[in-house]
């Protein structure tokens, strides 16, 4: 279901929306959360879900120590 902060353009309750967060350990606090309702046009959803399995590196300044030990580190030569 999507959450209560949520508005949508199409309330009804039988349309379901999509949801991905990360979580470090299960049962271990959010690092972040997504939510899109279902009137969230679909190529928006899949550009999001794209855009997380990338294998492109992202370019970082400082790393956050909760990520420590789970990204892969390649230093520019």
């Amino acid at each position: 279901m999507v959450p209560p902060l949520i508005q949508d353009a199409d309330p009804r309750p039988d349309l379901l929306g999509w949801q991905a967060w990360a979580q470090p350990v299960l049962g271990a606090p959010y690092l972040w959360c997504a939510s899109f309702s279902a009137s969230v046009p679909y190529d928006l959803v899949a550009a999001f879900a794209s855009s997380l399995a990338s294998p492109v590196p992202v370019p970082r300044r400082t790393l956050p120590r909760s990520a420590m030990g789970r990204l892969t580190v390649i230093r520019r030569s």
